[in-house]
């Protein structure tokens, strides 16, 4: 077994984890995590830990490297870089000598920044331990442009972790924006069922024949019928970038109304939001808080709900 480094959004863990253990003791095992990041071994390929659709990034564990694992090189050049809390960093010379005479002596690669295709990282974690590893290339989907404000289809596929999605549900995400959360939905879970309400229609949202999109405002879902949808999955306003609302808590207050009319009743909401007024407005309007989770998005601090409808 190869191992491995990853990260994702901090806070995260406890969502992820749970997958993470679902694999095999043989396919994968938790050695340690932090806040943002996790060490296993692994006996999966290298295609199919890169499409675990949770993790930002992933690193091979030099260390810990095998002959299956070589395949991971691509091309003879490489660059070196040192990332301390998460930034990139200058190695020192006495140290960046030794590693590079390490990367010729093993591996027969040549120092070349502009012509790399493989990147080599000295990880330093918030502990003191060092990691040498080689970050693996990023699945398709994450590489993809993100419009300014849009929701990373990491996170996305973390929100619809917490909320137990499964194929067979209908999910509706009621302040839509950009479409990312429908969007997973769709290619991370397989829903067929998938709707999507925002006040606006966005020239670059995410279109998908799965997807029904609706114009209309999460306070106000008339269209919908009650306890009609198995999940409600959303990042609404959070009263930092939206100077145009008024008053963020009739919003929430009244969109929460709509979406225990909507739910079924066993059905259950996650909300990602910055808000700071949200909790309260949860428990006041017939949804329980039975998960949380403090995170981190673009910087900016946030809290992921769980909720359940009150029966």
């Amino acid at each position: 077994m190869s191992q491995y480094f990853a990260t994702f959004p901090a806070g995260t863990y406890e969502i992820i984890a749970k997958h993470l253990k679902g694999f095999k003791l043989d396919e994968l095992k938790l050695n340690e995590h932090d806040d943002s990041s996790v060490v296993f071994q692994s006996s999966l390929s290298v295609e199919r830990l890169i499409e675990l659709r949770y993790f930002t990034n992933i690193y091979l564990v030099i260390d810990k490297i095998n002959g299956t694992s070589k395949k991971a090189f691509k091309g003879k050049y490489y660059r070196l870089m040192l990332l301390k809390d998460g930034t990139p960093q200058p190695l020192s010379q006495n140290e960046r000598s030794k590693l590079e005479a390490r990367i010729h002596n093993e591996f027969g690669l040549e120092a070349n920044a502009h012509l790399s295709k493989n990147d080599f990282y000295l990880i330093e974690r918030t502990s003191g331990k060092q990691l040498f590893t080689l970050r693996l290339p990023r699945a398709k989907f994450k590489r993809e442009k993100l419009v300014a404000g849009e929701l990373r289809p990491e996170l996305a596929h973390i929100l619809c972790l917490a909320a137990g999605l499964k194929s067979k549900y209908t999910v509706i995400d009621v302040f839509a924006g950009y479409g990312s959360i429908p969007f997973e939905a769709v290619r991370g879970f397989g829903c067929k069922q998938v709707l999507a309400v925002d006040i606006q229609k966005l020239s670059n949202r995410h279109e998908h024949n799965l997807i029904k999109w609706f114009e209309g405002n999460a306070s106000k879902l008339d269209f919908l019928p009650q306890s009609s949808v198995d999940r409600v999955i959303t990042d609404p306003p959070w009263g930092i970038y939206d100077s145009k609302i008024d008053d963020l808590s009739a919003l929430y207050a009244e969109s929460v109304k709509e979406m225990v009319r909507i739910l079924k009743p066993d059905g259950v909401a996650v909300v990602l939001s910055g808000f700071s007024e949200a909790n309260q407005l949860f428990e006041a309007n017939q949804l329980k808080i039975i998960g949380k989770w403090r995170v981190l998005v673009s910087g900016k601090k946030a809290t992921i709900y769980k909720l359940q409808k009150a029966k």
